[in-house]
């Protein structure tokens, strides 16, 4: 696995036209997004007529989704505005804060670029977890058809033996009917589950970007394999090199840290304007704070007035203090990175010992079944004994399925918050 070495953090004077350049390019470099992925939508080739992959379903996603059509408006509108500051002639001469400003707006690139990227990865995960959602349901579905196969076989087996009429036998009336009532019971999960399909169906072409009426058909792909280990250090390490939530709170607080010296530039205004008077450089806090039934600390976002007011001297100080905020939003934003990916790793962890556990008692319970099925069938064993075994061996194969179903989701939430420093195994 590929680690990242982390962007420093830049000093007021550090950010010029070319280090911005160097900027861009590190932030490219520090994501496993392609250059196909940030692609617009014009420039893609057309989803293949047949059943998709979950990586045809990711790329589709990639170029088809509302959200990141959105992000790439706000990088061109963030390009627009540096070149309008660029295209200023005679700029250096008119003001003497033309220069920062020139850098602040390269930084708003830089932000919104990484804003981009967050979409990128946002995408990614919803498409996957949408698809294994999915999948879930359909292997659900299977349990269920099954049972109701097993109950429709008891069914008529028990009406065989009860009419024989043979003394020996445990089989009775009774049996015959709670079996043929336990039979419509489970008939009624069947449609449950068909609309569970349905459900999932919908959510993935939302995930998607497409219609409703999309003709969406999905290869049969299995859950990702079971992994038995993920170490805890080096992800947190890839989280923090690969976040772009890092780097747009690190570029904003180059941002606020330039406007110190914009500042200290004007010498003979008691108003003057800040960057945030002509755009909207910000950074995204994440996440947002829970405090209910689950505790989830927030984050904290930088702040910055239109204007300043005063002498040099003391609009200079506000300046320095709205940048040491910044420099606190850098500071919580990598400790907030830090445990989302603890908490994920432990999600993935609980349900990987569900699924290694869950395995052979999903074997013994059908060893158990077989041998209830095979006594029930030669009438020494009552329709309540079977219908406990095969509700037992049901309730196996779908404690099972959680657990895989949960296994893959928590793998799928470590790719996006290490932004794919991790990588989800193929199924097997």
């Amino acid at each position: 696995m590929a680690t990242f070495a982390a962007p420093r953090l830049l000093g007021p004077r550090a950010v010029g036209w070319g280090l911005c350049l160097t900027i861009l390019g590190a932030c490219a470099c520090q994501t496993a997004v392609s250059e196909e992925a940030s692609a617009p939508p014009a420039d893609r080739a057309p989803p293949p007529a047949g059943p998709l992959t979950l990586q045809g379903c990711i790329e589709l996603g990639l170029s088809r989704q509302p959200a990141l059509a959105a992000a790439r408006a706000s990088l061109a509108a963030a390009e627009s505005g540096y070149q309008a500051v660029e295209n200023i002639r005679f700029g250096r001469f008119l003001t003497p804060d033309y220069r920062y400003r020139r850098d602040q707006s390269c930084l708003g690139v830089v932000i919104a670029s990484a804003g981009l990227t967050q979409a990128e990865w946002e995408t990614r995960y919803a498409v996957r977890r949408t698809f294994y959602s999915v999948k879930y349901a359909k292997m659900q579905k299977e349990v269920i058809d099954s049972a109701v196969n097993k109950i429709e076989d008891a069914h008529k087996k028990a009406k065989q033996l009860v009419e024989a009429g043979d003394p020996k036998i445990k089989v009775t009336q009774i049996d015959v009917d709670i079996l043929a009532v336990n039979k419509e019971f489970v008939k009624t999960k069947q449609q449950e589950a068909t609309v569970g399909i349905d459900k999932a169906m919908a959510g993935l072409r939302e995930a998607l970007g497409v219609d409703v009426d999309y003709d969406l058909k999905l290869v049969d792909e299995p859950l990702p394999a079971l992994v038995k280990d993920i170490n805890r250090n080096q992800m947190i390490a890839v989280a923090l090199a690969n976040r772009a939530e890092l780097q747009q709170a690190q570029a904003m607080n180059s941002v606020t840290s330039l406007e110190i010296d914009a500042q200290r530039s004007l010498l003979f205004k008691p108003q003057s304007r800040t960057f945030a008077s002509g755009g909207d450089i910000h950074a995204k806090p994440i996440p947002q704070g829970v405090a209910n039934g689950e505790y989830r600390p927030g984050a904290i976002g930088p702040e910055m007035p239109p204007f300043l007011f005063g002498k040099r001297a003391d609009r200079v100080q506000r300046a320095s203090d709205f940048n040491d905020r910044a420099v606190a939003v850098v500071d919580k934003t990598e400790n907030l990175i830090a445990l989302e990916v603890d908490a994920t790793r432990w999600k993935w962890y609980e349900a990987a010992q569900n699924v290694q556990n869950l395995g052979p008692t999903r074997e013994m319970a059908r060893k158990v079944f077989l041998n209830v099925q095979k006594r029930f069938n030669d009438g020494n064993e009552t329709g309540e004994s079977y219908l406990r075994a095969s509700t037992l061996e049901d309730q196996a194969k779908g404690l099972y399925n959680q657990a895989l179903f949960e296994h893959a989701l928590g793998l799928a939430a470590l790719e996006r918050v290490t932004a794919g420093g991790y990588r989800v195994p193929a199924g097997k």
